[in-house]
C-alpha cells in the first residue's frame, strides 16, 4: 500500500492554534436559538434565565459549533484552502479530499451572554488507515473552549478524514 503519510505530515502532531477571543452577546444567542428553533425563554430573556439559576441568557448546547466555525474562518478568503478550511489546521499530505469525521463534546457549563470564549485547537494524532476506496488519513483534534477566566466551558474532540 502506498502511504499518504510522511514525516512532514506527522510533524504536525501537537500543533496548536489559539483563535481570537469571541465575545458572546445576547443577540448572538438569540439569533442562533431562533435559527435552530430553540424557543426556551432562557435563550432570550435574562429574567427567565435567572429564574432557572443562570446569571444571564444561556446559549443552546450546539452554540459552541458556531464559535468554532466563526473563529477558524477569521482568515482572508484568499488564504483559505480550496475546501474553505483554514490552512493552519490541516497538515500537508498527499491526500486530495477532506471530510468531517467523528465529533464529541463534553459540556462543563452552559455558554452565556457576557462570556468571552477562547478556542484552542490542537492536533492530537495522525494515523493512516485503509478504507474501501484506498488509504486515508485520520487527523484527530482536541478543542478546548475556555471563558475569560480560563475556566473550561466545552471540551471537544473532532476528526477529519483526508483521502
Amino acid at each position: 500500500m502506498t502511504s499518504l503519510l510522511d514525516d512532514t505530515t506527522m510533524s504536525w502532531v501537537g500543533r496548536t492554534v489559539t483563535a481570537a477571543p469571541y465575545p458572546v452577546a445576547r443577540a448572538d444567542i438569540a439569533r442562533f436559538a431562533l435559527a435552530i428553533g430553540a424557543r426556551d425563554p432562557v435563550h432570550f430573556d435574562a429574567g427567565a434565565a435567572k429564574r432557572e439559576g443562570h446569571p444571564d441568557v444561556v446559549a443552546p448546547l450546539g452554540f459552541y459549533v458556531a464559535i468554532r466555525l466563526q473563529s477558524q474562518n477569521l482568515v482572508p478568503l484568499d488564504e483559505l484552502n480550496a475546501d474553505g478550511v483554514s490552512p493552519g489546521l490541516t497538515p500537508p499530505s498527499r491526500a486530495s479530499k477532506i471530510m468531517a469525521g467523528d465529533t464529541r463534546a463534553r459540556f462543563h457549563r452552559r455558554i452565556r451572554a457576557g462570556d468571552v470564549i477562547t478556542l484552542t485547537t490542537s492536533i492530537s494524532g495522525i494515523q493512516e488507515k485503509r478504507g474501501r476506496s484506498g488509504p486515508l488519513i485520520l487527523v484527530s483534534y482536541s478543542l478546548e473552549y475556555t471563558d475569560q477566566f480560563g475556566e473550561a466551558v466545552v471540551s471537544e474532540t473532532y476528526a477529519r478524514v483526508l483521502r
